[in-house]
């Protein structure tokens, strides 16, 4: 158990060192807002399937952000943000943030293996919130895919 306290540890900082500028790009604000509004995306289906959870583990991993010991400590720690409080934070991001939650939040939308009509509701209302219009939304799903293809990620 020790060792496995080590290793992520360990990961955790390898991560950090790598990934640095652009979580200190985040504002903690932003991060909990950002998680919030993947799990409101996820769950808005009524289920928080596993496939869902490990996206928003990794996400808050990619962010930086310190997660609490259960996701669901998390989620009451995070979740006591009002809805027109995350959307003023969102809406501070800057566009390349902007794009970067348009792919992960997509990606949420994908994680159960089901794109329901509920979940694209839910993202496009987040995107409309911030100022993305559907269109420019769907440009940047095209640049992700043609980076991932040309990359065969």
């Amino acid at each position: 158990m020790a060792f496995n306290f080590f290793k992520k540890n360990r990961k955790q900082k390898e991560v950090e060192n790598h990934l640095g500028q652009f979580q200190s790009d985040f504002t903690e604000n932003q991060k909990r807002a950002i998680l919030v509004s993947l799990y409101v995306i996820a769950n808005s289906d009524g289920e928080f399937h596993q496939n869902e959870i490990d996206v928003f583990h990794n996400t808050a991993d990619l962010l930086g952000y310190k997660m609490k010991r259960t996701v669901e400590k998390t989620l009451t720690d995070i979740t006591s943000v009002s809805k027109d409080e995350m959307v003023r934070v969102l809406r501070q991001m800057d566009q390349g943030q902007k794009d970067w939650y348009i792919v992960t939040a997509m990606g949420m939308i994908h994680a159960d293996g089901q794109v329901l009509e509920i979940e694209i509701k839910h993202g496009m209302a987040y995107f409309e919130a911030i100022g993305v219009t559907e269109e420019y939304a769907f440009s940047v799903l095209e640049k992700a895919e043609a980076l991932s293809k040309a990359f065969n990620i």
